[in-house]
């Protein structure tokens, strides 16, 4: 095929997908909603939340041998966490609210929840979803993706710095999932 311009132009109509143009949300568990600034947490989050993931999956080979050879299979599908990162508002209220999250889940002197287990309202785990959204067409979303059954795992340290000067603090917090769901970024409804 010979090269055109035009060719690759015509395939390439909205100009591709921008990895700034996203936003992230979390439907907060109730035992965590109900603790104080976790609901002013919530609608920040939409905006503080300046990087994400569009998940990615992998299903494992099962090499098998046979007579000198190694046949493979199709294995077992699972998901990598997914990994966000936070502005720091001088409030803290995205930060605390994780934290109030994490101390719920498993408490520091105790160890105990104060969730029930399971994937019940009163759970620790709840659903968060990503929305690409258009550079073109107004902003309208164009993609989404549901994380089912998330949780906090890790919220990392915030480096102080007296040297650090016109930046604005962040932080990362890793989310387990039990598997993401491919939804229609305007009702929610599983697409695929």
């Amino acid at each position: 095929m010979a090269f055109n311009l035009n060719d690759f132009r015509n395939q390439f109509v909205n100009g591709g997908a921008r990895p700034s143009q996203f936003e992230m949300q979390i439907i907060w568990p109730d035992a965590v909603r109900g603790a104080a600034g976790v609901a002013a947490a919530e609608t920040s989050f939409r905006f503080l939340c300046s990087i994400s993931e569009i998940p990615g999956q992998k299903i494992t080979a099962i090499p098998v041998p046979y007579f000198g050879r190694k046949l493979k299979y199709a294995g077992d599908l699972s998901f990598s966490p997914l990994t966000v990162t936070v502005f720091n508002d001088e409030d803290f209220k995205i930060h605390k609210a994780i934290e109030i999250w994490m101390k719920a889940i498993q408490d520091h002197p105790t160890t105990r929840s104060v969730f029930d287990g399971g994937i019940t309202a009163s759970s620790y785990v709840t659903d968060g979803f990503v929305t690409q959204m258009s550079r073109n067409l107004g902003g309208s979303p164009t993609q989404a993706y549901a994380f089912r059954g998330m949780w906090p795992t890790d919220l990392s340290a915030i480096a102080l710095n007296w040297t650090s000067s016109d930046t604005v603090e962040e932080f990362q917090i890793q989310f387990e999932y039990q598997w993401w769901d491919q939804v229609d970024p305007t009702t929610g409804t599983v697409t695929a």
